[in-house]
């Protein structure tokens, strides 16, 4: 098997973009995510197919977070009979304090 290593960061922005496994000839497996970014996981164990699918979880969960802190005013707001506070939502990377 191939090792290889990222240093730093790799950025990939989705969108719309399909995430979708692709296997060639039963002799090669992928996971393409979007047009950018192919990852060959012919060599991968069953386990590490498994935590790859974990960690994607955990960024599902991450992404609900944060959607719904960005409701939490609004939420707020329409407890108190209050229809706008003022405030733009904006969804997206949270701002490091």
């Amino acid at each position: 098997m191939t090792m290889s290593r990222v240093i730093g960061g790799v950025g990939v922005a989705l969108g719309d973009d399909p995430i979708e496994t692709r296997i060639s000839s039963g002799s090669h497996a992928y996971l393409w995510i979007g047009t950018a970014l192919n990852i060959d996981v012919t060599d991968a164990t069953p386990a590490q197919l498994r935590r790859l699918a974990d960690v994607a979880s955990d960024l599902a969960d991450w992404r609900e977070q944060c959607d719904a802190a960005a409701d939490v005013a609004d939420q707020v707001a329409a407890e108190d009979g209050v229809r706008t506070i003022g405030i733009p939502r904006q969804r997206g990377e949270v701002a490091a304090a």
